[in-house]
């Protein structure tokens, strides 16, 4: 069960729709701060845009997690529930912060809700500055 890292291409189109259609409401929200359920026309859009670049986690040719990193250094994360604390986000966020080091982006950004305990866990774990308020947590890293 070995957890591989690896760039999104168009070909994952329907690996990536059927990720996210697995996510029940409470994930949809942590991941896009809306309850929405993701369409294929937007998860091809997602897959389309030159702005960021997205990678997959993949186990056993099933994709488990995905991350997906904005030139401005913003990133975002998601993980199959059945997944989750088996250490697959934080390679997932590794890996970002190589891509953003290969990209020289200064700086990495996330924007979460106070009770994604996951994120925030991955957040210190990895080394950066939390500032919580009573609406969202931003977590920032400086990279050298």
């Amino acid at each position: 069960m070995e957890l591989k890292i690896r760039r999104a291409s168009m070909s994952d189109l329907p690996h990536l729709t059927e990720l996210y259609g697995s996510l029940n409401d409470d994930d949809l929200y942590m991941r896009f701060f809306i309850y929405h359920r993701v369409s294929e026309e937007e998860v091809k859009r997602i897959l389309a845009q030159e702005d960021h670049v997205t990678l997959l986690a993949e186990r056993d040719d099933k994709i488990v997690g995905e991350g997906s990193l904005f030139t401005n250094g913003e990133f975002s994360l998601v993980v199959r529930r059945e997944h989750r604390r088996m250490g697959v986000g934080t390679k997932i966020v590794e890996s970002l912060i190589e891509e953003a080091k290969a990209r020289r982006i200064k700086m990495l950004i996330f924007y979460t809700l106070p009770n994604n305990y996951p994120m925030i866990a991955i957040g210190r774990k990895l080394g950066f500055t939390l500032k919580f308020d009573e609406d969202e947590v931003i977590g920032t890293k400086v990279l050298l």
